[in-house]
C-alpha cells in the first residue's frame, strides 16, 4: 500500500527489500525520489528501505497551514506505527536531517542508529528565517517550485555531477516533479520549519549517530555538521570531498559507503 493516514492527511511512501528497516527522509521541496541512488545499495546490504514523501511534497497531501519539523517527525512516527516498525535506523538529509534529529530526541526508543547529512541543529536564527522567507516567496510565485530548483541546482550538486548522464537524468526527473509541485504547500513548510532548535538537546542523544557533510556545501557548511558531532557522545563525522549540499546525489558512491559501513557496525 502506497499511502498512510495521519489524522485526516494522506501521505505517500514506498518500500523496498527485507531485513532491518531504515527510513530515508528527504529535504525541502524534494521528494523520496531524491534517494534513488541509495535504494538498491541498501537493499543489497540487507535492509528494508522505507521512503516517504513529506506532507506537502511529492505524492503526499497538500497543506493548508504552516508545517514544522515536529509535524514531519509526527508523520514519520505515524508511518512507523502503520508499518508496525518498533525500531528503525533513520537517514535524513537537510530538512530530513532536522526531522530525524527530532525523532531521535523525542522518540529515542524507536531509533537504532541515526544518520544526519548536510543538515542543521537549529533554524531559530535570523539568517535561517530570512532564507526561509525567501524560499516561501519563491514557492508562492508563478511556477515557484521550478524557479527555486533552477536557481539552487548549481549550488545543491557539484559541477562534475551536473555534467554527467546521471546528473542530467536526475535534473530532468526533479525538474518534472517541481513542475507539478504545489508551491503553496512548500511555502507553508518553509515557514513552519523556522524556530526548530536542537542545539541544547544534542548531548542527550543516546544512539550512535553519523554526521555527514559535503566539502563544497554552501547551505550547510561542514563546520555545522562537525559542531553537531562534537556535542554528541557516540558520534562519527564524515566529510565527503567534492560533495555539495545534496551529497547523496552528487557523491553517491562515497555517501553509500559511509552509510552502509556505519549501519553495518555494532
Amino acid at each position: 500500500m502506497a499511502f498512510y493516514m495521519n489524522g485526516n492527511r494522506r501521505n505517500y511512501f514506498i518500500e523496498f527489500g527485507n531485513g532491518r528497516p531504515v527510513i530515508l527522509l528527504h529535504g525541502i521541496s524534494n521528494s523520496g525520489r531524491a534517494w534513488s541512488p541509495q535504494i538498491a545499495p541498501l537493499v543489497d546490504a540487507g535492509f528494508r528501505v522505507v521512503v516517504p514523501d513529506h506532507a506537502g511534497h511529492g505524492a503526499s497531501a497538500k497543506l493548508d497551514r504552516p508545517f514544522g519539523v515536529s509535524d514531519i517527525a509526527g508523520d514519520v512516527i505515524a508511518l512507523l506505527d502503520h508499518l508496525s516498525i518498533e525500531v528503525t535506523d533513520i537517514i535524513g538529509l537537510s530538512l530530513g536531517g532536522m526531522a530525524a534529529l527530532e525523532i531521535a530526541l523525542t522518540q529515542s526508543r524507536r531509533v537504532r542508529k541515526l544518520i544526519v547529512a548536510n543538515s542543521f541543529e537549529t533554524s531559530a536564527t535570523e539568517e535561517f528565517r530570512t532564507m526561509a522567507e525567501g524560499w516561501a516567496r519563491t514557492f508562492r510565485s508563478e511556477n515557484g517550485p521550478v524557479k527555486r530548483l533552477e536557481g539552487v541546482w548549481p549550488m545543491n550538486v557539484n559541477e562534475g555531477f551536473r555534467a554527467t548522464a546521471e546528473g542530467m537524468k536526475t535534473y530532468q526527473v526533479w525538474h518534472g516533479l517541481a513542475a507539478t509541485a504545489d508551491g503553496r504547500s512548500l511555502a507553508y513548510v518553509a515557514e513552519g520549519i523556522v524556530g526548530f532548535d536542537a542545539t541544547a538537546r544534542l548531548e542527550s542523544l543516546s544512539m550512535p549517530v553519523l554526521f555527514i557533510a559535503g566539502e563544497q556545501d554552501k547551505m550547510s557548511p561542514p563546520a555545522v555538521s562537525r559542531r553537531m558531532a562534537d556535542r554528541v557522545l557516540d558520534a562519527r563525522y564524515v566529510e565527503i570531498q567534492g560533495a555539495a549540499h545534496i551529497s547523496n546525489a552528487d557523491s553517491a558512491a562515497a555517501f553509500n559507503e559511509a552509510v552502509i559501513t556505519f549501519l553495518g557496525t555494532e
